[in-house]
């Protein structure tokens, strides 16, 4: 007959073994890249008081409700392809833009400054496109059509468009998260100073209304935060050692399985 604290402790091995096998998973909650492709589990990461907070997004709706929307930018479908990188260009968000100085910098630039009227970026006369001049001044669509290929085909055609157009992602993922920032701030003085339930910014409203109990007299420049250079502890990756061996998923590794083993049947037999 097994003594019965030996057959606790083997019990309690046994146990380890099975946790190990089903595996422990902790919250993973990711900063949000606001790149179109974020899952509901993200979070834009604060600090308040010096502690982290992974802040909910506002919905769309809560957003239009009190009118933010910081700007009406859509890279995707401006770097779509050389066609409608050019199209915008033309008659686009690009088309005001002084990124398109350093288009065709390797033809000799399709896009210059005018002097006599305020330094304004303006369509050349003529540009150059391999061995063919198109004359801009008597067709400005025959100039812009040249450019497709070359920014489709051309080596420095296609590096040139691919800068503006990451420039442009990342200026629309800082829009976005701007307009989080301040829906925060905005949330928090009408909660302040109305009080009045709105469904449709939760969770993200009850989320803000906890941390104004627990920090009654911090302004609300406060909630609207980011991490600056710190590393939130998303849960996301990296596990510590403390439990490493619950984290887990499916079969343990060879040698983690023969030492439980080892352990088991040493108490069976003490």
């Amino acid at each position: 007959m097994l003594p019965f604290k030996n057959t606790v402790a083997s019990v309690g091995l046994l146990l380890l073994i099975n946790i190990s096998f089903q595996g422990v998973k902790s919250e993973c909650l990711p900063q949000c890249k606001f790149d179109g492709n974020d899952g509901n589990d993200c979070r834009d990461w604060g600090l308040v008081d010096g502690k982290f907070v992974p802040w909910y997004l506002g919905s769309r709706q809560c957003l239009d409700l009190h009118n933010i929307k910081i700007s009406g930018l859509d890279a995707g479908s401006i770097c779509a392809s050389a066609t409608t990188f050019v199209n915008d260009i033309q008659h686009g968000y690009l088309s005001s833009s002084n990124a398109r100085l350093g288009l065709g910098v390797s033809e000799g630039g399709f896009f210059e400054q005018d002097s006599k009227n305020d330094n304004m970026v303006v369509l050349k006369n003529s540009i150059t496109i391999g061995r063919s001049t198109y004359n801009c001044g008597t067709s400005k669509s025959t100039c812009y059509n040249a450019m497709k290929p070359y920014f489709e085909d051309d080596v420095n055609g296609k590096k040139e468009m691919n800068q503006v157009c990451q420039k442009l992602y990342d200026q629309g993922k800082n829009d976005l998260q701007l307009e989080q920032i301040i829906l925060r701030g905005r949330l928090c003085m009408d909660y302040r100073n109305v009080n009045t339930p709105v469904p449709i910014c939760n969770p993200l409203l009850d989320q803000l209304k906890d941390q104004m109990k627990q920090y009654p007299n911090k302004s609300c420049n406060s909630f609207q935060m980011g991490v600056g250079s710190k590393t939130p502890p998303h849960g996301c990756g990296k596990t510590s050692a403390a439990t490493t061996v619950l984290s887990f998923k499916g079969a343990l590794p060879i040698f983690t399985m023969s030492a439980l083993a080892s352990l088991v049947i040493a108490n069976l037999y003490i």
